[in-house]
């Protein structure tokens, strides 16, 4: 995968305009709530900053789930009708601050491990996946990529398209609008979101794949190919059962390999 150092100009960032924004954000919590518990939003652009990418790169040490939703709302209406369609080629990843304004489309697989604004929608060919502790993601529009897999705290304010939307690890969360995909797996990550999927196992169901007929349902769904001895499995256990692998499956997808038996009927969306 392409390295990508964001090669970018830093955006700069009007502090004062950004405050302002901030307390009409916390006058209008404080009008709908009985309290006004944004303070962390405050607390954002209480120190005088150069840039947008450093603005979003405060997410790595100090984060509020429930108030991430209004990161890209409050760099929006700060910079206004300004924004453009921005298009990387090639895979790319992302490990330093990353801010955009507007739309992103990758004519690629998309690897974040920083965090990660974007004002607008993000358009994937490929993968989009993200990787905890490292990245905090907050998208101001929808996602559309053929797979998504998160592992750390995710939040689209939009909707979510793709073939397969997989979450791992329990420390954080995916928020969105609706998910539809036809697979949808919430391996100890919980998913806040409305999901309409042909297959769709949340943290109870699957279970770490142990789940009461989970794997049945996975090996009518998907290939062969994503199948695999499972190493954790006891020794007593029989040597030739195969289990769903998350990692066979998303290097297919990134291979542009299909990943869904072609008689796997969907229940539909």
């Amino acid at each position: 995968m392409a390295h990508n150092k964001n090669g970018d100009t830093p955006l700069p960032i009007d502090m004062a305009a950004i405050r302002r924004t901030v307390e009409v954000m916390r006058a209008e919590r404080a009008a709908t709530l009985e309290a006004d518990d944004s303070g962390w939003l405050a607390g954002l652009v209480e120190c005088d900053l150069d840039s947008y990418q450093e603005f979003v790169a405060q997410l790595r040490v100090t984060l509020d789930p429930d108030l991430l939703g209004y990161v890209p709302e409050m760099c929006a209406k700060t910079l206004g009708d300004t924004g453009t369609t921005r298009t990387l080629i090639g895979d790319q990843q992302v490990d330093t601050p990353f801010f955009h304004h507007g739309d992103l489309v990758v004519k690629g697989d998309l690897g974040v491990g920083a965090p990660f604004v974007v004002t607008g929608s993000v358009t994937v060919e490929g993968v989009m996946g993200d990787c905890a502790p490292y990245s905090v993601v907050a998208i101001g529009g929808a996602v559309k990529a053929r797979g998504v897999l998160t592992s750390g705290e995710t939040l689209v304010m939009g909707d979510i398209e793709a073939d397969v939307v997989y979450g791992d690890y329990n420390d954080s969360t995916l928020h969105a609008g609706t998910i539809r995909a036809r697979l949808v797996i919430e391996d100890d990550h919980q998913t806040i979101a409305t999901v309409k999927a042909d297959l769709y196992f949340d943290v109870d169901d699957y279970q770490g794949g142990y789940g009461d007929g989970v794997q049945e349902q996975l090996r009518a769904f998907l290939v062969d190919e994503v199948f695999a001895a499972d190493e954790d499995e006891d020794e007593d256990a029989d040597e030739d059962e195969e289990m769903f692998d998350s990692g066979l499956l998303f290097a297919r997808l990134r291979e542009g390999l299909p990943v869904f038996r072609a008689d796997a009927a969907p229940e539909g969306r």
